[in-house]
C-alpha cells in the first residue's frame, strides 16, 4: 500500500509540475489552483508512504521518477527538447532509485 500512495503521489506532483507552466506565473487562476492541488496532496501522499517506507528510498523515488515524468511529459506536450545530456541524465535518475530500492 505504500508504493501505491507513494506512485499516485509522484503522480500527483507531476501533475502539479505540468500545470506550473500554465501557471503563467500564478495568473491563470485554474492552472494554479492544480499547482496547489497537486503539490500539496504530493506531499501529503508521501508523507503516508514514509510511514511504511524508507526516507531515502522514497524520496529518491519521488523526485527521481516525479523528475523523469515531467521531463517526458515536457517533451511530448511542450515539445521540449530532448539532447543526449538529458536522456542520459534521466537514464541515470532511474538507474539511481532502482538502486536505492535494491
Amino acid at each position: 500500500m505504500a508504493y501505491v500512495l507513494l506512485f499516485v503521489g509522484i503522480f500527483m506532483e507531476v501533475l502539479g509540475s505540468f500545470f506550473l507552466k500554465r501557471a503563467n506565473g500564478f495568473r491563470n487562476v485554474i492552472p494554479t489552483v492544480m499547482v496547489l492541488v497537486g503539490y500539496f496532496s504530493s506531499l501529503v501522499l508521501v508523507t503516508l508512504a514514509m510511514q511504511q517506507l524508507p526516507l531515502g528510498v522514497t524520496y529518491a523515488m519521488w523526485a527521481g521518477f516525479g523528475t523523469f515524468s515531467t521531463v517526458i511529459l515536457a517533451v511530448v506536450v511542450y515539445r521540449e527538447r530532448l539532447s543526449l545530456a538529458r536522456f542520459s541524465g534521466l537514464i541515470a535518475i532511474v538507474i539511481g532509485a532502482i538502486l536505492l530500492n535494491v
